[in-house]
C-alpha cells in the first residue's frame, strides 16, 4: 500500500464518529435536553444489573434494592421538551402508571436534564395531575450508567434485571410499548419486544 493511503486509512480509523447536518430526528427540541448523551446507540445499549437509590421531589429517597421481585418502570422526562408534553397533556403517562400501579408495578419519571429544578417539576407535576414520583437525576449519572439517552426513554426492571427499553409507546399505532411489555411479565412471559429506539 502506498504511504499516502496508509495515511488517509490511518485518518479514518482515528477519527470520532460525525453526525449528519440533516438529522431531524430531534427537530423541535433546540431549547431541551431531550438528547441527553451523545454516546454512540449500541454502545450505550443498557444491560446487565442496574441498580438506584434516587430522591423524589419532597426528599424522600426511593431505593431499587428495596423493592425486590417488583416490576419497576423508569421513564425519563423533561418538562420543556417537545416529544414529553403531549404524553403528559394527554395523560398517557399518568393513566399508564395509575393502571400498572394498580397490578402492584412501581413507576417513577426521573430527571437527569441539569438545569431542571425541583420546583419546575413540581409545577409540572401539579399542572399535569401527575399521581407517580419523579426522581432526582439532575447530574445525569444514573442516567448515563443505564443508557437514558432520551425524553423520553423508559425502562421496565425487576430486580436489577432490564427486560425492556425503548420508546413509551408507538407515535403511530399507539401501541404502548412499556405497558406491553409489563403485562407480558406479569403473566410470566418474556417480553415478546424487549427493545426499541427511544424518540425525543
Amino acid at each position: 500500500m502506498k504511504p499516502v493511503l496508509t495515511i488517509f486509512a490511518l485518518l479514518l480509523i482515528l477519527s470520532p464518529p460525525f453526525i449528519l447536518a440533516d438529522d431531524k430526528s430531534h427537530e423541535g427540541c433546540e431549547n431541551c435536553q431531550c438528547h441527553l448523551s451523545n454516546k454512540d446507540e449500541k454502545a450505550s445499549e443498557a444491560e446487565g444489573k442496574f441498580q438506584f437509590s434516587l430522591k423524589d421531589l419532597d426528599g424522600k429517597v426511593h431505593k431499587s434494592a428495596e423493592m425486590k421481585d417488583k416490576i419497576i418502570v423508569l421513564e425519563w422526562t423533561e418538562n420543556g421538551c417537545p416529544a414529553v408534553k403531549p404524553l403528559y397533556k394527554g395523560k398517557k403517562v399518568q393513566e399508564a402508571a395509575a393502571t400498572l400501579k394498580k397490578k402492584g408495578v412501581e413507576w417513577f419519571s426521573v430527571c437527569s436534564t441539569h438545569y431542571n429544578t425541583v420546583a419546575g417539576l413540581k409545577k409540572f407535576k401539579e399542572a399535569n395531575k401527575v399521581e407517580h414520583k419523579i426522581l432526582q437525576d439532575f447530574d445525569g449519572k444514573f442516567g448515563n450508567k443505564i443508557g437514558a439517552k432520551r425524553t423520553p426513554h423508559c425502562f421496565v426492571i425487576k430486580n436489577g434485571e432490564i427486560l425492556y427499553q425503548g420508546a413509551f409507546d408507538d407515535r403511530r399505532s399507539g401501541e404502548n410499548y412499556v405497558v406491553k411489555a409489563v403485562e407480558e411479565i406479569l403473566a410470566g412471559k418474556e417480553v415478546s419486544t424487549p427493545r426499541t429506539r427511544a424518540y425525543g
